[in-house]
């Protein structure tokens, strides 16, 4: 018996590497806990940290919007280059989620070519041309003004569809079980201190400054990015299986057995993909149910993420402060909606890990759903003839509190749960022979939802009032606690190949 035991080591020893170099016997099943030795935690933290700051430019390149059209209107022909209140505006609002979504299709497919690392490089000299772009504009007027500008949002545009996928893949495989949740969060939580930097401080600033200081946070996170180390578990895919354990040495610790984690991925890359794919039957790997099915359900929840109004609140949070007559509305509501984001993003990050991803994403959606309610029933109470302007009743006023208390509570709700997870749980269930094409397919469908509510949210307010915007927002949260309930796994404190076994 001992025997069969031995020869079966010795061919999982054949698995990891080619090159056969002795390694200490497996000794625990867990990959976790080898040699009741805990994993080395600094090096996975300073590898997010750093990837991070790509969805912190994320954050920047949202929050550019809102502070710097007032800037480029040029209403009192002060702009060196107006855009003017004209479709331009709408342009220039539109370019950056459209540049998303062609920057996803190509980092879906270059993620896996050239590796997680390298696609980081690339993501951060597309951020760096689109907004010296835009800085180029200062040197510029009419025409020329116009087309630097859009350029750069677009080219822009596609350097956050770059970190839109590659960002919770890279932390996806590098970190361990316990830990995925923790570090798969600060994405969210990076980009709402990106939003919220954009804008405080284009308040205060030019279009102009504020594009200087964004191209000085990529040239930062270009010379940090530069530093990191590919996965080990892209590297083992290009049967690079010795550079493989080297990384994940470096990162677990050279005290910690990692032959057990290395063994767990390659048995998984063995029983899929003994060769590698080409594009053609990577796209037939898709007749299966373990590759479609989870990718089918990243898909639909990140629709019921972009439908859970928050693009509503926060085109209307400005007008919300101004109809209570707040000084200086523009300032408050900032402050609201991305410091409000800001904190529960944080509070997302640190529960995540605790009590589960599924968890959050339903709690998210019943106060997303009950807020939406309340902020419908607050514009419906509004609308005349409950509330005639003319009869100067000041309904607007007398109910404010009920609006912004709705606001933050669907900004709280939004931020611990459906803002972050998502993209975690997309990085999760795609099982990894075709991890870069199907995070690639979630993450265009999202960027698609972005860009049709974006382009159509005012013209469907109109539609069917503002009331009647927010009551369907609401009813599509409430489908979103069934969805999630039912159809969402929870990931929490499984491997990546043990939640690609549950597909199976």
């Amino acid at each position: 018996m001992s025997g069969v035991e031995d020869t079966d080591v010795d061919q999982d020893r054949e698995l990891l590497l080619p090159e056969k170099r002795p390694y200490e016997t497996v000794q625990s099943s867990s990959i976790d806990n080898n040699n009741n030795t805990k994993p080395r935690l600094w090096t996975v933290a300073y590898s997010c940290a750093v990837i991070v700051q790509s969805w912190l430019v994320f954050g920047l390149t949202i929050g550019y919007t809102s502070p710097v059209l007032s800037d480029l209107e040029g209403d009192d022909g002060s702009s060196s280059a107006p855009l003017g209140k004209t479709t331009y505006q709408d342009l220039f609002s539109v370019l950056f989620p459209v540049g998303g979504l062609i920057g996803t299709v190509i980092a879906g497919w270059i993620v896996d070519k050239i590796g997680r690392k390298l696609s980081f490089l690339v993501c951060s000299i597309t951020y760096a041309i689109g907004w010296l772009l835009i800085i180029l504009t200062l040197l510029t007027n009419g025409t020329i003004f116009r087309l630097l500008i859009f350029a750069g949002r677009l080219i822009g545009g596609i350097g956050v569809g770059f970190a839109s996928l590659c960002a919770p893949l890279y932390i996806a495989e590098l970190s361990s079980s316990k830990t995925r949740g923790f570090f798969g969060t600060l994405t969210q939580l990076h980009l709402t201190i990106g939003v919220f930097i954009a804008q405080i401080v284009g308040t205060y600033i030019t279009y102009y400054w504020l594009a200087v200081i964004t191209l000085v946070v990529i040239c930062l996170f270009t010379m940090l990015a530069i530093t990191l180390k590919e996965t080990p578990r892209w590297l083992m895919t290009q049967k690079r299986n010795g550079e493989a354990r080297e990384v994940l040495v470096w990162l677990r610790g050279e005290h910690y057995n990692v032959d057990k984690e290395l063994l767990d991925v390659t048995k998984q890359l063995e029983s899929e993909n003994k060769n590698k794919l080409s594009f053609a039957e990577t796209v037939k790997a898709f007749r299966s149910k373990a590759v479609y099915y989870p990718v089918i359900l990243g898909v639909v929840l990140m629709f019921f993420q972009q439908c859970f109004g928050i693009a509503g609140i926060i085109f209307n949070a400005e007008d919300i402060f101004k109809q209570a007559k707040i000084k200086s509305p523009g300032l408050l509501s900032s402050v609201t909606v991305g410091g409000t984001q800001m904190i529960f993003s944080l509070v997302g990050t640190l529960l995540t890990d605790i009590v589960g991803r599924r968890i959050l994403l339903v709690l998210s959606s019943i106060i997303g759903c009950m807020s939406l309610t309340a902020m419908g029933t607050y514009e419906y109470l509004n609308d005349e003839p409950y509330c005639d302007p003319s009869s100067g009743t000041g309904c607007k006023e007398n109910l404010y509190p009920m609006a912004i208390t709705s606001m933050a509570c669907l900004l709280a709700g939004f931020s611990i749960g459906l803002g972050a997870i998502p993209w975690l749980i997309a990085s999760e269930i795609v099982p990894l022979k075709v991890r870069g094409l199907g995070v690639g397919i979630i993450t265009c469908f999202n960027w698609s939802y972005v860009i049709i509510l974006t382009g159509l949210f005012r013209n469907y307010e109109d539609a069917v009032h503002p009331w009647g915007a927010f009551w369907s927002f609401a009813l599509v949260a409430f489908c979103g606690i069934i969805y999630i309930a039912v159809f969402i796994p929870e990931t929490k404190g499984k491997s990546l190949e043990e939640i690609e076994q549950s597909f199976l």
